[in-house]
């Protein structure tokens, strides 16, 4: 009797409960996309431009740059003592001014055979000779202003200048060392100016063309590059071929490993929702859309099929429907949503 007497009493409070409010959430737009299977292959970003400068004339080191030192296209790197250098230039300027002195005197004789010759007073064949010898010092003046213009380029290449922007990363030679010709003085690397190289197998190269975009991954930072080439050659031992990517805008310092996602297969057209979307619970997949009365309806979902940041979807959803992104977690089939704004 007493049970009896408190049931009417417990049914008219489940009766009174309020009802559950709309949830909020944010939402995606389904996409009909051109999407291929991809293949996960590792990479390293590289500089296109890492150098070991050389020096072009021998001498003793005098001064060198810092590990770490940035050098603009044109900076002196390094200089070599240059006192034998101007030694040298001062001497093929001698031996210049000598020559030219030397054909002011030659020219003159030739002005003065030809006259004699026009008066019968000296032989044709003397006059060729001196016209000989004088041609003989035009061609030695020309030697000479090319000792000279090498002596010039000695002396100015005895301050090595950077070839392009980079840091000095390594110092391969030390203030005081006599250096050959050839020698390597330091190493530069264009940190501006980056790739990243990817082995990647033989199979893929008819899925890759140049200038498409793969997702790059490093960590938690992904970022979508340009294919800059794709080398044709393979190799005969491991079966890959060389793939470059465009990265100096990626934030990335050079030697960074990342992962590259590369279509292993043609592509094809589907429907997909951002990846954001997939609910992982109890061992399901699935992901939310919103009805035309703002209803939460489940469809099932399976991210072994992913590609990138989106996940094809066989049935269940059209290009254009809106799916949650945000608020899925707690969300029930049936149950009404307010979408928010995006900006908030």
């Amino acid at each position: 009797m007493v049970a009896l007497a408190f049931m009417p009493l417990s049914l008219d409070a489940t009766a009174q409960q309020p009802e559950q409010p709309p949830a909020q959430v944010r939402v995606a737009i389904a996409e009909e996309r051109l999407m291929a299977p991809l293949i996960d292959v590792s990479g390293t970003v590289i500089s296109l431009n890492d150098s070991r400068i050389a020096t072009e004339v021998e001498g003793r080191l005098r001064a060198v740059a810092n590990v770490g030192d940035y050098l603009e296209t044109g900076d002196v790197i390094a200089t070599i003592d240059d006192r034998l250098l101007s030694v040298a230039l001062r001497q093929a300027k001698a031996a210049l001014k000598r020559l030219e002195a030397d054909m002011v005197f030659r020219t003159e004789e030739v002005t003065r055979f030809k006259d004699l010759a026009a008066r019968n007073n000296a032989s044709q064949s003397r006059l060729q000779e001196v016209i000989a010898q004088r041609e003989m010092v035009a061609q030695d003046i020309e030697d000479a202003r090319a000792r000279v213009e090498r002596a010039e380029g000695d002396l100015a290449r005895a301050q090595i200048r950077a070839p392009f922007p980079g840091t000095v990363v390594e110092r391969l030679a030390n203030i005081g060392e006599y250096l050959n010709i050839g020698a390597n003085v330091v190493r530069l690397v264009d940190t501006t100016n980056l790739e990243v190289a990817i082995p990647a197998p033989i199979a893929v190269m008819p899925h890759l063309t140049t200038g498409a975009v793969v997702d790059v991954r490093s960590g938690e930072m992904l970022r979508s590059l340009p294919i800059r080439t794709v080398v044709p050659v393979g190799d005969m031992v491991s079966r890959m071929i060389e793939v470059r990517l465009e990265a100096s805008d990626a934030g990335w310092i050079i030697g960074t490993p990342v992962t590259v996602s590369l279509p292993r297969a043609a592509a094809h057209s589907s429907v997909a929702v951002p990846r954001d979307a997939i609910v992982l619970k109890g061992g399901d997949m699935y992901f939310f859309k919103i009805n035309g009365g703002n209803v939460a309806e489940r469809v099932t979902a399976d991210l072994r099929n992913a590609i990138g940041l989106w996940v094809p979807v066989a049935e269940g959803v059209a290009a254009g429907d809106q799916v949650v992104v945000r608020g899925a977690e707690r969300l029930q089939p049936g149950q009404s949503v307010v979408v928010m704004d995006p900006s908030r």
